[in-house]
């Protein structure tokens, strides 16, 4: 079994345990609805996000779902 603050370096691995792919995991990021950056890391001519796994956890158990429409607004009573 994986610890608990396991860490993820870069979209690539994230995603993958997230079953998402790599560019959805960065947009989700980029647009503020991603999970939390623990920080970000530099490795060469690149700048690595660093992801824990209970974050991980804790954003996809929050996510509402492939196809809700989080954009509705619920109609007045």
């Amino acid at each position: 079994m994986a610890p608990k603050n396991e860490e993820f370096v870069g979209y690539g691995p994230a995603a993958e345990y997230l079953g998402l792919k790599r560019n959805t995991l960065s947009s989700y990021v980029a647009r503020g609805i991603g999970p939390e950056v623990k920080e970000r890391r530099v490795d060469g001519q690149y700048v690595l996000p660093v992801f824990e796994r209970s974050e991980l956890d804790r954003w996809k158990a929050e996510r509402p779902g492939q196809g809700a429409r989080t954009d509705l607004v619920p109609a007045a009573a």
